[in-house]
């Protein structure tokens, strides 16, 4: 999509471009002065337990926790679900995004406007690499016990000041209603859902990630998500597709050691240790997930999900009913000692992670965004 400065992000001029939907046109007469070259983000989803409630220990005394994982994964795109709610002006005492920019991740980022307009328990909040990304705005697309909010960034393009063309990603980042029972995440989700479609003509560069809740892949709000009469406007869970490492239907919670590489909670087994916070019982459900665009899929647009790139950070496959950090059955060496620690002391939940592949547009010619 044309940035024409940015002008029509700002709906003061059309966006609409002469590539079509099918990516024909990519890579085609290059530009006189663009070079080729390719890049990847990684693009984690993380329930951070409540940072900010003090239940575990005060921010300061997790951080460094949150900056051993981080520095292990290196995500270009973080969103950070169920965070206490803080006052949300940069600079104000007590913001937790901030204190997270400032603590705990690299020089140069930073952290899309968050919203709270539901007066939530907890709010979710995305930050990205500056170096890589660039922040355009934050739209609420449902309001229902939490904030579903879309971001629209673009991509530094390394060709930007020459073809004046970039790539456009949307992150719908979600934290669902918790429980065994799923009426109020269904709707949530089903409403989110209908949001998205209402919005675009077609899915995008889009992707939709968060704790969900969910139990099994037939709860509504999930099948709202990846099922539709338009394939253009479906969702992909990639284990299922396109890396097809799993299929239809999922019952996480009541088969789980079905899914052992894909569990997301619990990283504890205790309902004390480290703490009394969160779930315990060890991994035994799938809730956390990242669902990826048709266009992702396809690489329509100059960026593509990468592969078998899916991965539960932390967890061997070996985890059903133990502790992340527990050497029975075997010790866990999916990651450092030092992840596995951090990830059992910070939260109850295992982070999800995705790698998108992102190639240098040379031609300034863009599939247009719905």
């Amino acid at each position: 999509m044309r940035l024409f400065l940015i002008i029509c992000v700002l709906g003061l001029v059309s966006c609409s471009k002469k590539g079509s939907g099918s990516g024909s046109s990519i890579d085609t007469l290059p530009l006189a002065g663009t070079v080729d070259k390719a890049d990847t983000l990684t693009v984690m989803a993380y329930n951070v337990l409540s940072y900010g409630d003090y239940c575990q220990a005060p921010p300061a005394a997790l951080d460094g926790y949150l900056r051993t994982i981080v520095g292990y994964v290196h995500p270009d795109l973080l969103s950070c679900e169920k965070m206490n709610p803080f006052p949300f002006t940069p600079g104000a005492s007590g913001n937790l995004a901030d204190e997270i920019v400032a603590s705990d991740l690299p020089s140069g980022y930073a952290y899309c406007t968050p919203t709270g307009a539901t007066g939530q328990a907890d709010v979710s909040v995305l930050f990205y690499n500056t170096r890589k990304m660039t922040y355009v705005r934050t739209q609420t697309l449902v309001r229902d016990i939490t904030d579903f909010d879309l971001y629209t960034l673009y991509y530094n393009d390394v060709n930007l000041s020459i073809t004046h063309d970039t790539t456009f990603l949307y992150i719908l980042v979600n934290h669902t209603q918790s429980g065994s029972s799923s009426t109020d995440r269904d709707r949530q989700v089903t409403e989110e859902a209908t949001a998205l479609r209402a919005e675009f003509a077609f899915y995008p560069n889009l992707i939709v990630m968060g704790d969900f809740n969910t139990r099994l892949s037939d709860e509504a709000g999930y099948q709202a998500l990846v099922t539709s009469t338009d394939s253009a406007t479906l969702l992909s869970d990639p284990p299922y597709y396109p890396d097809r490492a799993l299929t239809y239907p999922g019952n996480w919670d009541g088969t789980p050691y079905r899914y052992g590489p894909y569990l997301t909670t619990s990283t504890r087994l205790s309902a004390t240790v480290p703490n009394a916070c969160g779930t315990s019982g060890g991994a035994k459900s799938w809730y956390d997930h990242i669902f990826v665009s048709p266009w992702l899929v396809s690489g329509t647009n100059y960026m593509h999900y990468v592969p078998h790139s899916y991965v539960t950070i932390g967890n061997d496959g070996n985890r059903l009913g133990v502790d992340i950090n527990s050497t029975s059955p075997v010790a866990n060496t999916s990651a450092p000692d030092t992840v596995i620690q951090a990830l059992w002391q910070f939260s109850n939940k295992y982070p999800v992670c995705v790698r998108v592949a992102v190639k240098a547009n040379r031609n300034g010619v863009s599939p247009k965004d719905p």
